[in-house]
């Protein structure tokens, strides 16, 4: 089976649940490192979103609007201001800084994909189909005070 996991997460994209398939995904992300921690970071108003691994500070461009989904990855509209700071995301809670970041993915499926996009434009393949997904949520859960939130959802379409 084939999920909507977009390439520059999927090695760090863990399956969560039974109700995964071609047009939806739901998981943690793991760092390559093992840990399931991060501090997060956000910028223009959440449609970029980093995350610092707390173990091995990889840094991983978790959300960028402006290339990923389709909007960002089939049609390259990135209209984000590239020069705005990033900002920590603080726990509302009890104010800690660190997270376990749940992502779920929706995709028109990859037989659309190749219909709109490989059809029509050599540019793209049909391996390219999850990179032009049409959401995503990201849910922060903070492991000190177990608050979880749906911190930020996108449509890319």
């Amino acid at each position: 089976m084939e999920y909507p996991i977009p390439k520059h997460i999927r090695q760090l994209f863990q399956l969560v649940g039974t109700n995964n398939n071609e047009y939806q995904a739901k998981g943690s992300i793991k760092c390559s490192c093992s840990n399931e921690t991060f501090n997060v970071y956000q910028s223009n108003n959440k449609m970029i979103v980093k995350l610092i691994c707390g173990k091995c500070n990889k840094e991983i461009i978790i959300f960028d609007k402006g290339q990923h989904g389709w909007n960002g990855f089939v049609c390259k509209d990135d209209f984000l201001n590239r020069l705005q700071p990033f900002e920590k995301v603080i726990c509302e809670k009890c104010e800690e800084d660190t997270f376990q970041v749940l992502v779920a993915i929706s995709s028109q499926g990859k037989q659309d994909f190749i219909d709109e996009c490989v059809s029509n434009d050599d540019s793209f393949s049909e391996d390219d189909w999850a990179d032009g997904f049409q959401w995503i949520s990201i849910s922060l859960r903070c492991p000190e005070c177990n608050c979880t939130e749906e911190w930020m959802e996108c449509e890319t379409m």
